[in-house]
């Protein structure tokens, strides 16, 4: 015998308490995983950033190759020189690291670090992510030299961080190439 009314009918939907624990339940998940989403996503723009400057090693030891064994001379921001052109030696020219290293694969991509652009955007105010260290412009790569307060020294390259995050970036940390052509962060 069937029953009518309002007792006998099965429920069709969801209560509004059923409704706000999955909600709660919902938010309280987004908010545990997002630290680790983070952290995730800081890594991936580091291993990025270190992929680009690789490439930019590998193409500074190209450039050095087809320039007798010697590091170009690069100016970072080209607005403030650090160079005169009567302090460079003759037939020696002055670029910037696209059009130093353009001939060799680089492009303006990989002249971005995706955490710069995130945060200080380097790039946009000085048309690249990363700094080169004119401490070695124009040095042999094999023996550079290094000019300093103490005199004249010679530096392994595997010592020498030749191009770097113009930042910290990374969590505080900088990723930077190597002489040698090795990226390291720190």
């Amino acid at each position: 015998m069937r029953r009518s009314g309002r007792h006998g009918k099965s429920a069709q939907g969801f209560t509004l308490i059923e409704v706000i624990c999955v909600v709660v339940i919902l938010a309280i998940l987004i908010q545990l995983a997002f630290p680790a989403y983070k952290r995730i996503l800081d890594k991936a723009h580091s291993v990025a950033c270190g992929s680009n400057l690789r490439q930019l090693g590998i193409a500074v030891e190209l450039a050095s190759q087809d320039n007798d064994g010697e590091f170009p001379y690069i100016e970072n921001d080209p607005n403030q020189p650090i160079y005169r052109p009567e302090d460079l030696p003759a037939g020696a020219q002055t670029y910037t690291l696209l059009e130093a290293l353009q001939d060799y694969g680089i492009k303006e991509t990989h002249l971005q670090c995706p955490a710069d652009l995130r945060r200080n955007n380097r790039y946009a105010e000085m048309g690249s992510s990363y700094e080169w260290r004119p401490m070695l412009d124009g040095e042999s790569t094999l023996s550079p030299l290094i000019y300093g307060r103490r005199g004249i020294r010679k530096v392994s390259p595997s010592r020498f961080r030749l191009i770097m995050d113009t930042d910290p970036v990374h969590r505080g940390r900088q990723n930077a190439v190597y002489a040698d052509g090795h990226v390291r962060t720190y």
